[in-house]
């Protein structure tokens, strides 16, 4: 399935909202930052059929990160729409300083972002989302390789967990299957 083209401008806008949506929250950096955008794009291109970027993420220590990840926060630095600094340990720390432009994204698109927004700042610190984004694409990728989209869709065959099997239990009920 084709993507969309990489937009430079919809990554800058991806990035702003994601900024602007986490708010300026302790230990929202850079990974989160860009697991956020990672999350939300390879998503949208599995449910939607195309990202919301068309950006290249490429495979890094910590995760996948956009090819052009720091060019891009460093123009929305540039023209004033976030700031962005190194705390004493080197860590990013983000504010939006301009309201994001949310009419650049469809209505699902914005779902799929707030929901990535909303579940790393809210139950992950940035080792844990880059524990859940090193799945079985990213460690068969070389270090700086392109990650496609649907490497989210490599995994290996495991056993479901109690919670799957309890919501397929109840799937299957009312379906009205035995």
């Amino acid at each position: 399935m084709p993507d969309r083209q990489y937009d430079k401008e919809r990554l800058k806008h991806l990035l702003h909202y994601v900024i602007w949506k986490a708010g300026a929250r302790p230990g929202f950096g850079a990974t989160k930052l860009y697991k956020a955008a990672w999350f939300s794009d390879a998503r949208s291109f599995v449910l939607l059929g195309k990202s919301i970027t068309g950006a290249q993420y490429i495979r890094q220590a910590h995760g996948p990160i956009p090819k052009y990840g720091m060019q891009v926060r460093s123009e929305l630095a540039d023209v004033g729409y976030i700031s962005q600094s190194q705390d004493h340990n080197g860590h990013w720390q983000f504010k939006a300083l301009t309201p994001a432009k949310e009419e650049w994204f469809s209505p699902q698109e914005r779902d799929h972002i707030d929901y990535w927004v909303h579940h790393i700042a809210d139950n992950h610190t940035a080792a844990s989302i880059s524990e859940e984004s090193h799945d079985l694409g990213w460690e068969i990728a070389k270090m700086n390789e392109v990650l496609p989209f649907y490497s989210v869709l490599a995994s290996r065959i495991r056993e479901p967990s109690e919670e799957q099997m309890a919501w397929a239990k109840r799937r299957a009920k009312e379906l009205g299957l035995p």
